[in-house]
């Protein structure tokens, strides 16, 4: 779908202007009050690398320059498994999603739990496990439980499916009152990822990997107006991170959300400037602090392109650790795009046939069944679906490592 025909088919469901302003009114839509740098040491952090998507030029013309993003790309993919996207879209499209995200959590309690996520799935996803991590709607805050002392969290999210599908996202899900006042800017910021963002990020990796560019996009990652079954099947969020208590921080060990690695493919999280994520090196173990660049997207590998790559993408372990005292009087506010292939997509190398992983050696481990990435996405979402028994260093799927919910 070219950039033209997405944005004239969310076009065509424009909400009524004075129904956005009066529900914008209602739920205090405001701008969102950034926090002020914090002074960690700089020695504690990490520097990822940017994709300036400014250099990204089309056309033949333009190859040279996307050549010199692919290889600065693969030192990122291949080392931490996190990558920064800057130049990728307008300040005003940004600061408005910040505002639409925290104005989300502006509803009343009653109206949270009648959209508690995981409660009003579509009739397609009936029989799958979406559960709070991965159904529409609403997490609470308190409904996992950290450390043996049963801590309740102190995260709220709201997810949001089937974006790209744009007669089941308009017209067949409900959604309450501020959402749906707001349905065509939200459908609009991540569409704008997905079919700009997503496309030139796995072009590049279709340089990394010596593939024709279009490949993996056209092939895995293209949207099929009313085929769900055969369409990429990623979700989105608004997260907020509440500010805690001293006796929070004493029993969760300043942990706002654990280690783990993201099951998707890639995730896309709009960066804000409380300095909380944190980044685990494969090699030393050590965590790093990522930095907040204004007007940037973070990017991580996750477990789906990690096997897709043979291993050759790091799938990174990160965390969220509660907000240094510096801007602790703060929320954390901000909105991913989780970003799944087409639910039939084999999770190996040899669903992509590519050179550079045949040369280098990474190939599918024959002793294993071959799945698909509708069967990772459940597996994994289970067990992130569980209150509190998922505290755990490291575990099995299919027969797969992966890093499910770290202690520390």
């Amino acid at each position: 779908m070219s950039s033209s025909d997405w944005k004239a088919a969310i076009a065509e469901h424009k909400v009524d202007p004075k129904v956005k302003a009066e529900a914008r009114k209602k739920f205090h839509f405001r701008p969102s009050e950034d926090a002020p740098t914090s002074k960690i040491a700089p020695e504690n952090t990490v520097q990822l690398e940017a994709i300036d998507l400014s250099k990204y030029k089309e056309g033949e013309e333009g190859l040279p320059a996307r050549k010199e993003l692919a290889d600065q790309l693969e030192g990122a993919v291949t080392k931490y498994g996190f990558f920064k996207v800057t130049n990728f879209a307008p300040k005003e499209l940004l600061e408005q999603l910040f505002s639409l995200s925290q104005s989300t959590f502006e509803e009343p309690d009653e109206v949270k739990k009648q959209f508690f996520a995981g409660e009003h799935n579509l009739p397609h996803e009936k029989n799958r496990p979406l559960g709070v991590v991965r159904g529409s709607g609403y997490k609470p805050a308190g409904f996992w439980k950290y450390t043996e002392n049963k801590t309740p969290d102190n995260v709220e999210f709201f997810n949001i499916r089937n974006f790209t599908q744009f007669d089941t996202f308009f017209n067949k899900t409900e959604y309450p009152e501020f959402i749906k006042a707001n349905l065509d800017d939200i459908a609009y910021y991540f569409n704008y990822v997905h079919h700009e963002v997503l496309r030139k990020v796995l072009n590049l990796i279709d340089l990394i990997l010596e593939l024709p560019e279009g490949f993996l996009y056209e092939n895995y990652f293209s949207v099929v107006q009313g085929d769900l079954a055969n369409s990429p099947d990623g979700s989105a969020r608004f997260l907020l991170y509440r500010k805690v208590t001293d006796e929070y921080n004493e029993k969760t060990g300043n942990i706002w959300m654990r280690g783990h690695a993201d099951q998707d493919a890639l995730t896309f999280l709009l960066s804000q400037p409380i300095l909380s994520l944190q980044i685990r090196d494969h090699d030393t173990n050590q965590w790093k602090y990522v930095t907040h660049t204004p007007g940037a997207l973070i990017v991580n590998i996750g477990d789906m392109f990690s096997q897709i790559s043979g291993g050759y993408f790091k799938s990174s372990i990160h965390r969220v650790v509660t907000a240094p005292e510096d801007q602790r009087q703060y929320d954390r506010n901000t909105a991913l795009y989780f970003c799944n292939p087409v639910p039939t997509t084999y999770l190996d190398p040899d669903a992509v046939h590519s050179p550079k992983l045949d040369r280098l050696g990474y190939k599918r481990d024959a002793k294993l069944e071959r799945i698909t990435a509708a069967q990772w996405d459940d597996k994994k979402g289970e067990f992130f679906n569980r209150v509190s028994e998922n505290r755990t260093k490291d575990f099995t799927l299919f027969g797969r490592p992966t890093v499910g919910s770290l202690v520390v």
